[in-house]
């Protein structure tokens, strides 16, 4: 293979392109404008009779959220509740559920519409039961496990099962279908869902950050991710900010923040943002608008660079979702708000089996569901009008051929042709001696030459100083925001940021790539815990039959331990 196949396109070593559009990226709706009640009235009865089904399927799986944290029988509330009905430990976070599956249903929307290759990243923490709830819809869930089955005893094994010993934990894990992110590990879902589409440019990821998430340092840098996205070449990612203004305990600081500076921010960062959400009572309107929107901008982006006249700096879409914490749970509470406050976070009623007025609201928020309009409580078939809203087969996210893809082995050179003879019975220093990176990263060429789009290097800007240059000569480093390295591929990305490099390396490679990782012993730390987190994913991987293995992520250690040359031991001189 040729150096001008690399990067799919021709290969230039000079770092110049004069083919770049300065064009606007697009024109749209102003954010928090759009007049949803005008558009009521103008819409079709079919489109009125989609949206009036959407609201029921929301329904059916907010309640099958509910159940799961709160019910060990009784789960499809066939006759009056009792305490024994309830489980002896409560665990899952409700507040999170509704606007995950909110995301859900749309993302389902635009899939069957569009014939769309896309699946869903969840970062809030403890969003299990959302995820759970709409791949029992969907079927997925029955397919992987056949105890979950569309079914009376199926969706009751579901629910009891849940947060116990040999179910499913209240965090979106590898047992869950088509996840490729621990739910909880807070800061890292952009990140992983930007690693997921580089190189598979007709995949589009839908990437949920929850707005306690996005407080934290990894996440702040991951907005930057999509300057990393050449059109041409990878797909696109549409993150979703779910505002719904709290934390366990208290607000979130996307959440005390104006419509108008939450856009002035994400404008900044690089996105045209859209904001939802105000009118929660036409949420599915407004999101399945913003999702059309979101998609025909990611096309007109796509579209313009592979027609070979590309947008300099793009701005690509992201959604701001305002919607009330836990909505559609309790309403009040002890004479405290529950529902749009931090008391829905986690359990809203925590003490249901011994505290009445828990326990009759908790009856109450159940039946609000009206369970028996959406389900043959009978047979526990659910209706198949919702059955009908999801898509079909593989293209369903649970079953996203990204999210468990076959093995293939990288292509390798024979690691002998690169090897430096030293003579050793010279004395002194041999003429011939070499750095080992410096030939690590001729092998490196030789790599990359042989797997274009399977193998990437993610540098925190320390591919040079440990001598890896030499890959430059096949290949450019991947940035958009720069007019002389934009849309010139490049299988090399360099940003001072390990959490948001080894995001996008977790990503790569659980989507069936491979990707390198060279940096300095003094700054490797700095991601342990990310490293630890990945090597249990991987663990638990190895249990499940139906998980396929993944590539390996490999990690160059340089500056190592005790040398005390030009960093040394974590950038301590030591001094006796």
């Amino acid at each position: 293979m040729s150096k001008t196949q690399v990067s799919k396109r021709q290969f230039s070593p000079t770092p110049f392109i004069d083919s770049i559009s300065t064009s606007p990226s697009v024109e749209i709706e102003p954010s928090g404008s759009v007049d949803l009640k005008s558009i009521i009235s103008k819409l079709s009865e079919e489109e009125k009779n989609e949206l009036a089904l959407i609201l029921k399927y929301r329904r059916l799986v907010d309640y099958l959220a509910t159940a799961q944290i709160y019910l060990k029988d009784n789960c499809l509330m066939t006759e009056p509740l009792k305490k024994e009905h309830i489980k002896p430990r409560l665990l899952g976070h409700f507040g999170t559920c509704p606007g995950i599956s909110v995301v859900y249903i749309h993302c389902n929307r635009l899939i069957v519409k569009h014939n769309l290759d896309m699946f869903l990243v969840v970062g809030p923490g403890h969003g299990a039961p959302a995820v759970l709830a709409n791949l029992h819809v969907s079927g997925e869930l029955g397919e992987f496990y056949s105890q979950y089955n569309n079914s009376c005893e199926g969706v009751s094994r579901l629910i009891k099962d849940f947060s116990r010993d040999g179910g499913f934990p209240s965090h979106v894990n590898p047992q869950t279908p088509g996840c490729i992110h621990e739910g909880g590990e807070l800061g890292y879902a952009l990140a992983v869902s930007y690693g997921a589409v580089m190189d598979n440019p007709d995949l589009i990821v839908t990437c949920i950050v929850g707005d306690g998430e996005a407080e934290t340092g990894p996440t702040a840098t991951a907005w930057h991710s999509h300057k990393y996205i050449d059109p041409v070449d990878s797909g696109a990612v549409i993150p979703i900010l779910n505002l719904n203004g709290f934390k366990i305990s208290s607000v979130t600081i996307y959440g005390t923040m104006s419509d108008e500076d939450l856009i002035k921010i994400f404008n900044g960062y690089g996105y045209t943002a859209r904001i939802v959400g105000h009118d929660v009572d036409h949420i599915d309107l407004d999101m399945s608008r913003a999702m059309e929107w979101a998609y025909q901008l990611i096309k007109k982006i796509q579209s313009a660079a592979r027609s070979g006249k590309p947008i300099f700096k793009p701005h690509w879409p992201m959604i701001i979702m305002r919607i009330p914490k836990g909505l559609g749970t309790i309403k009040e509470l002890h004479g405290k708000k529950v529902e749009g406050t931090y008391l829905s976070h986690q359990v809203p009623a925590k003490e249901p089996q011994t505290d009445e007025e828990e326990f009759k609201k908790l009856e109450q928020w159940l039946r609000s569901y009206k369970i028996e309009e959406l389900i043959d409580l009978k047979t526990g078939a659910i209706h198949q009008e919702l059955i009908d809203l999801c898509p079909k087969g593989r293209m369903r996210m649970g079953w996203n051929k990204h999210t468990n893809p076959e093995y293939h082995p990288l292509s390798l050179p024979n690691i002998k042709d690169f090897e430096t003879k030293i003579d050793l019975s010279v004395r002194g220093t041999p003429k011939n001696q070499t750095s080992p990176t410096l030939q690590c990263g001729e092998y490196l060429s030789a790599v990359i030459e042989k797997n274009p789009g399977r193998f990437r290097i993610f540098s925190p800007d320390e591919l040079e100083s440990n001598k890896l240059n030499a890959v430059l000569k096949v290949t450019n480093r991947c940035y958009q925001w720069h007019e002389q390295m934009a849309n010139r591929g490049g299988y090399v990305i360099e940003m001072l940021s390990e959490h948001t490099m080894q995001g996008f390396m977790q990503g790569y490679a659980l989507t069936g790539r491979y990707g390198l990782f060279p940096s300095y012993e003094a700054f490797l730390g700095i991601i342990t815990t990310m490293v630890i987190q990945y090597a249990k994913f991987q663990k638990l991987c190895f249990t499940l039959k139906w998980k396929h293995d993944s590539p390996a992520i490999t990690y160059i250690e340089s500056s190592t331990l005790w040398r005390q040359e030009h960093n040394g031991f974590s950038h301590q001189i030591l001094v006796f």
